[in-house]
């Protein structure tokens, strides 16, 4: 996993509970990076899983639900960082359009090992987008966080339903953006 996800999660950790939580967090899962990320490297998925799980011991939060609000938080560090200007998108439909097309083929090219999910459209009932969210990570309730800071980024409400999931045996999990107004 990109080293900036990591550190996008240690900023988050330190900035909502402290600075002394986030060295127990290492502390208690000994990550073999021992804490020390950079944002252009690549560091195993385990670390990660293994800090939300001990986290939500710690919190009693469901482990999705700190997966979901990370990925919210997420969302302006990427947006801040994207290597392709995306300033002239003008709604979060559009935005959500050129996930796949746009960002992603653009980070790919500057970080060719990677690992990205896969993201494939569809219009839904009146305004809703459909999004198929495919990852062997299956972090769907990241990109719902992601989803949902996309949409506080371009002010604009949403709520979304998540009828198919990866982690209910589905090949992906389907995530049905409904915009209000």
């Amino acid at each position: 996993m990109q080293g900036s996800i990591f550190t996008a999660f240690s900023e988050m950790v330190i900035e909502k509970m402290g600075m002394e939580q986030w060295n127990e967090l290492l502390e208690k899962t000994e990550p073999v990076s021992q804490g020390m990320y950079t944002s252009g490297e690549q560091y195993e998925d385990s670390e990660l899983v293994n800090m939300v799980i001990a986290l939500s011991e710690k919190t009693g939060v469901d482990a999705e639900k700190l997966i979901q609000a990370f990925g919210q938080y997420l969302f302006t560090s990427l947006y801040n960082n994207c290597p392709t200007d995306v300033s002239n998108i003008p709604n979060l439909r559009e935005f959500l359009l050129s996930i796949h097309s746009v960002i992603h083929v653009e980070v790919k090219r500057l970080h060719p090992q990677a690992y990205l999910p896969n993201f494939e459209y569809e219009d839904g009932d009146g305004t809703d987008l459909i999004m198929y969210y495919c990852s062997k990570r299956k972090l769907c309730h990241a990109s719902v966080g992601l989803i949902f800071g996309a949409a506080k980024h371009f002010n604009e409400e949403i709520s979304i339903v998540h009828p198919e999931c990866m982690h209910a045996g589905k090949d992906r999990c389907k995530l049905v953006v409904k915009f209000k107004g």
